[in-house]
C-alpha cells in the first residue's frame, strides 16, 4: 500500500467515525426531545395566602416571605422537599408575554430551598401571574397576584 492509498484509507475511516458520532448525537437529541414532549402538564394548586404557605401534594411547603410586589424583590421558600436537582420556578403573566422569568432555587443551609425573585412591571397594569414550580420532574402551577 503506497502513501496515497494510506491517506485515502485514513480519510475514509475518519468520515465513517464522524458519521457514527453524528448519528449518535441525532439519536440522543431525538430521544430527549420526545421525553420532554411527553412531560405531564403541571398540576394546578389553589392556595390561599402564599405568605402562610401552600402544601404541595408530593410533600413539602411553598411560601413567600412577604407579599409579592412589583419593583421590590420577594423571596420564595420551599421546605420539606429533598430534591435530587435544584428546584426551579418559572413565572408567566396571564394573557401577556413578559419574557423569560425563570429562577433556580438554592439551598438555604437549613434543609430548604429559596429564590429571590424580581418580576418585570407590566405597562398595561396587569397583576395576575402564574408560578410553575418544578421539583424532580413534578410540576405545580400556582396563581399569583402582585400588588
Amino acid at each position: 500500500m503506497n502513501a496515497k492509498q494510506k491517506k485515502w484509507l485514513v480519510i475514509g475511516v475518519l468520515l465513517v467515525v464522524l458519521g457514527a458520532v453524528k448519528i449518535g448525537l441525532i439519536t440522543h437529541y431525538l430521544l430527549n426531545k420526545s421525553a420532554q414532549a411527553a412531560e405531564l402538564p403541571p398540576q394546578t394548586l389553589s392556595c390561599g395566602v402564599l405568605t402562610e404557605g401552600c402544601a404541595l401534594p408530593g410533600g413539602g411547603t411553598l411560601r413567600l416571605a412577604a407579599a409579592p410586589s412589583y419593583r421590590i424583590p420577594f423571596e420564595l421558600r420551599l421546605a420539606g422537599v429533598s430534591a435530587k436537582q435544584a428546584p426551579s420556578v418559572e413565572f408567566s403573566m396571564v394573557g401577556m408575554d413578559m419574557g423569560f422569568n425563570r429562577y433556580r432555587l438554592v439551598e438555604d443551609g437549613l434543609g430548604g430551598w429559596r429564590a429571590k425573585v424580581t418580576l418585570p412591571v407590566c405597562t398595561s397594569g396587569g397583576h395576575d401571574w402564574l408560578a410553575t414550580l418544578s421539583v424532580d420532574g413534578k410540576r405545580y402551577r400556582l396563581p399569583l397576584r402582585l400588588q
